[in-house]
């Protein structure tokens, strides 16, 4: 019987190959691979020396440019060389057959080699080696033109000169499909940094060879950038398995974002960006050293290696939603998203310093967002997941895209938990009652945004007020506290508060749109004084873009009636005092609002204006109002408007600045 031997039609293997248009750069990238298994084979990687030559089309340039700069002359090929043992027998063989096992425990798939002829139209390898006792030479091109087989130049022979044993291989005519893809890269430096980064792990592990890119007459030494890198390794298990990570602060990458990086046998195989979990995709800074970094977290283990796919772009393993199907009473699974999850927890950890300034700036953005859109303050507090989707630099559209798609959100949830609520066993009134109420401010915060509704609401707090400004059953006037809880419930911050529950608009409009606010509060809780002084309102309103306080409202109430009460100017002055030195506001969520010598102050002292009233504000100069309902004047040393307001004037304005709106609504004013 004839003996018989399967074959493997080249062209055909080639076009079966998957696409690596995603890493236009993959050929080489295996190439690279190739050269550093070849010196690891020949037993010395520290003496071992690996050249890339980019060999450009000179004199033309890429579509686009007007301008011949060398480095956007197209590329037309890739020459790689290696100090390593060379093409002898056992490698030779091994590369005449597909798929060979022959790196097997390097984790070589034996199918790289086929990825050069996806991208490049000539292969031609030039080796030297050494065997019983004499260097050899092979010297063949790879093709998959004609008859399909790989061709040698000449047989094996011994070399009469003493050449250096090594192989050159040649990619030659990079086809333009891949030649013109982003991820091909233009400039010699990109394209050496994205050499490193896929084969950053060698170096991690001390065991990568010294590695030179050439771009004509510019040269990039790949152990340039690893000297340039801060690195942190540790050990982690995900259910018994163990996982080797390596925290990286990278000065600069190819792509400029921060990655999370799979890897199999010391090479890059799968790479993630992680800015929508860290909340950033800008540089973070070192505020010792003042550099800045992209960070990289690169993953490896032996569960790694052992479930890499034959294409080296993936892994053979499950996404967390189809880990079921995969269980296996003999093989433990892990799924890809279990891994992620168990490292970015991780890299959050190792970040965490720089990762409180990042999430004190996207409180300030949302927060200045809110400022312009108080209606959606109850957004922020209800679902705080808004700041896991919200980064750095996020622009005022994603800002808003973001805010609303969580306040649908909240309404949903709002109204199925109505639904629920509606169906639920409950056991006695108490019960009913706080379920009902945790609902209802739900249901208050969300479903107020029609102006109708809002305006109605204004409406009833406008009578409100002036209900509790008249003398009770037993001729009395009420407590100042029903005043100040109306405008702004005491014991609480804005923070706290949705729109329809802090009513500042009752005195002025532009309170409305501030950065902080507190009632009741002891300044020694909210700042960085020691003071135990307790501001009626105290409102930040505005900030420089160096969170420096631009104006700051104070407010103090008297009780409606009274016919002798404490000087309310001059305990205005007192809490200013308070802040003759620079001092700081110091928020929960870890953002700081400097108070300094340029802050001004805008006070109000709301009260009846009885006699000894009108006899104080006359010794500080105060001027009268045209309607005879109030005092204002200006203190330079403070640089402080302070206005002394009637209970009465506070409603007059109040209402003539609502009724156009009544009035457009045929809302009754009866």
């Amino acid at each position: 019987m004839p003996k018989i031997t399967f074959k493997t039609n080249v062209e055909g293997k080639i076009n079966n190959m998957p696409d690596f248009k995603s890493q236009a750069l993959f050929p080489i990238f295996e190439a690279v691979v190739n050269s550093i298994h070849a010196i690891e084979e020949r037993g010395d990687h520290k003496s071992g020396k690996i050249v890339i030559e980019i060999i450009r089309h000179k004199g033309l340039i890429n579509p686009g440019h007007n301008t011949p700069d060398r480095r956007e002359e197209p590329i037309k090929a890739f020459y790689i060389t290696d100090n390593g043992i060379g093409f002898d027998k056992n490698n030779y063989e091994s590369f005449l057959t597909a798929e060979s096992n022959h790196k097997f425990e390097k984790g070589g798939k034996g199918v790289g080699r086929f990825y050069w002829l996806k991208a490049f139209d000539q292969v031609e390898i030039e080796s030297i080696y050494e065997e019983n006792g004499l260097k050899k030479k092979r010297h063949f091109d790879f093709t998959k033109l004609k008859n399909k087989e790989i061709v040698p130049k000449k047989d094996d022979g011994a070399i009469e000169n003493d050449g250096d044993i090594g192989t050159v291989i040649r990619l030659k005519d990079f086809k333009e499909e891949y030649r013109t893809l982003e991820s091909a890269y233009k400039t010699g430096e990109k394209i050496a940094q994205r050499i490193f980064e896929y084969i950053l792990s060698y170096y991690i592990g001390d065991v990568a060879p010294r590695i030179t890119v050439k771009d004509g007459e510019n040269s990039y030494y790949l152990e340039q950038f690893y000297e340039n890198i801060e690195s942190y390794k540790e050990n982690i298990e995900i259910e018994t398995i163990l996982f080797t990570i390596t925290h990286l602060k990278i000065p600069l990458t190819y792509q400029n974002v921060h990655n999370i990086v799979l890897c199999a046998d010391n090479r890059d195989v799968l790479s993630e960006s992680v800015q929508k979990y860290l909340g950033t995709s800008y540089q973070f800074e070192d505020e010792k050293t003042k550099n800045t970094f992209y960070y990289a977290v690169y993953v490896s283990s032996q569960y790694l290696n052992k479930n890499v796919n034959s294409s080296r772009l993936s892994f053979d393993l499950p996404r967390e939603e189809n880990l079921a199907i995969f269980l296996d009473t003999n093989t433990r699974q892990i799924s890809i998203d279990r891994i992620k999850k168990e490292v970015i927890k991780r890299s959050k950890e190792y970040l965490a310093e720089y990762l409180i300034d990042v999430d004190a700036k996207k409180h300030d953005l949302v927060s200045d967002y809110i400022t312009s859109n108080p209606s959606l303050r109850a957004v922020p507090k209800y679902c705080p997941e808004i700041y896991d989707e919200i980064q750095v630099n996020s622009t005022y559209d994603t800002i808003n895209d973001v805010v609303y798609l969580y306040k649908g959100k909240a309404e949903l949830s709002i109204q199925k938990d109505h639904d629920k609520l509606l169906k639920k066993r409950l056991n006695n009134l108490s019960e009913i009652k706080e379920e009902a109420q945790k609902l209802a401010s739900k249901m208050e915060a969300f479903t107020k945004d029609s102006l109708v509704s809002y305006i109605l609401y204004r409406k009833k707090i406008i009578e409100l007020f002036e209900n509790n400004l008249e003398r009770d059953e037993e001729g009395n006037f009420k407590y100042e506290k029903i005043i100040h809880d109306i405008v702004f419930p005491m014991k609480t911050t804005s923070d706290e508060l949705d729109i329809e529950n802090l009513n500042l608009w009752l005195i002025d409009e532009l309170l409305i749109s501030h950065q902080f606010a507190t009632s009741d509060i002891e300044l020694n809780k909210i700042s960085s004084l020691d003071s135990a002084m307790r501001p009626d309102i105290f409102i930040c309103c505005e900030k420089e873009p160096d969170n420096s306080a631009r104006s700051i409202s104070i407010i103090e109430f008297k009780r409606p009636g009274s016919e002798s009460i404490d000087d309310p100017v001059d305990q205005l002055f007192r809490i200013m005092d308070q802040f003759k030195t620079k001092k700081k506001i110091e928020l929960k969520n870890g953002r700081k609002i400097f108070i300094n010598e340029n802050t001004r102050y805008y006070c109000y002292a709301i009260c009846d204006l009885k006699d000894d009233i009108i006899r104080n504000v006359g010794h500080y100069g105060f001027s009268e109002l045209k309607d005879n309902l109030g005092y204002s004047g200006y203190n330079p040393k403070y640089k402080a408007n302070i206005e002394v307001l009637a209970f009465d004037k506070i409603l007059a304005d109040v209402k003539l600045r609502h009724s156009i709106f009544f009035d457009t609504l045929k809302i009754s004013t009866k």
